[in-house]
Formats: structure tokens, sequence, C-alpha cells
């Protein structure tokens, strides 16, 4: 399973919402919120083992599964792995 699934499988169980597609805005749909945006990113450091880049803690990297799996992915190029 790659990270954008994890991410999708993650935010399903948490928030009980189904999520159509890769593409589909969580915040505007109601599924994203501040409160299950501190835990995505918890998951993140633990389950994905990198650390946020705080320079890229912007509503629209959360827009989708898919921008914040690609902003995990610049995460992972830049080295900012958990030990």
């Amino acid at each position: 399973m790659n990270d954008a699934d994890k991410i999708k499988n993650f935010l399903e169980k948490e928030t009980q919402h189904t999520i159509k597609s890769e593409k589909e805005n969580l915040i505007d749909s109601g599924i994203l919120d501040s409160f299950s945006m501190i835990k995505l990113l918890n998951f993140i450091e633990t389950e994905l083992g990198t650390h946020p880049n705080m320079e890229e803690l912007t509503s629209r990297n959360f827009d989708t599964t898919e921008t914040i799996s690609d902003m995990v992915r610049r995460w992972k190029q830049h080295g900012n792995k958990t030990d």
C-alpha cells in the first residue's frame, strides 16, 4: 500500500466519511477540519516516517488526498524523516 492509500484509509477511518476520489476537496466537503488535520500530521509522522516542513502547512496542501501525498513525498525527498 502506498502513502496516498494509507492517507486515504486513515482519513476515512478517522472521519467516518468515504473519500470518493483523490481530487475530492477534503476541506470544502467537511471531511478535514483543524482537529483531524492535527491527527493526520501525527499519523504522517508516526506511520509514514516523516516530519512536516512547517512552511508547507497551508490549507492548500491539505485540499485533497493527492495534495497531501504530494506534500509527504516532498518531505521525504528533502530528508524530513523521523528517526
